[in-house]
């Protein structure tokens, strides 16, 4: 398993752990972690591409900005995604993700169980170990 609800801290909140060896693996495992909060993953078809390119001065505002573009494509263009491809560089200024993402519009074929309104960023928390790394998330439900 890639990611892990850990708890609902109330009915208004829902804590997520998510794991990658590396960077790439992390984002993908937060795209996933992310959809299948708000609708079966497995259901999503990969009918839409979208490009995306994402800068933080480190790794935290770099995720902290992913989530945030997540949140607005789903709710401006009703687009969740199964699927991305990640790139991430790293120079004096800071991080940058270049991403295609695979996905489709939110519709009565793909239900939504729960929405993400926002990340929330008390115990937002990015960890790395010899495993890889570990990011705590917890979103408004």
């Amino acid at each position: 398993m890639k990611w892990l609800v850990r708890d609902n801290q109330n009915i208004a909140d829902i804590l997520v752990e998510v794991y990658g060896r590396k960077e790439e693996e992390l984002f993908e495992n937060i795209l996933a972690a992310f959809t299948n909060i708000i609708t079966e993953v497995k259901k999503v078809k990969e009918e839409k591409e979208t490009p995306i390119k994402i800068t933080g001065k480190n790794l935290s505002t770099l995720i902290l900005n992913f989530i945030n573009q997540l949140i607005y494509l789903k709710d401006t263009s009703l687009l969740l995604f199964k699927w991305g491809v990640f790139n991430l560089t790293y120079t004096e200024k800071g991080y940058s993700l270049y991403s295609l993402l695979r996905g489709q519009k939110i519709s009565k074929d793909l239900p939504i169980k729960t929405d993400i309104k926002a990340l929330a960023l008390h115990k937002f928390k990015v960890e790395k170990n010899s495993k890889g790394y570990k990011v705590c998330l917890v979103f408004d439900i």
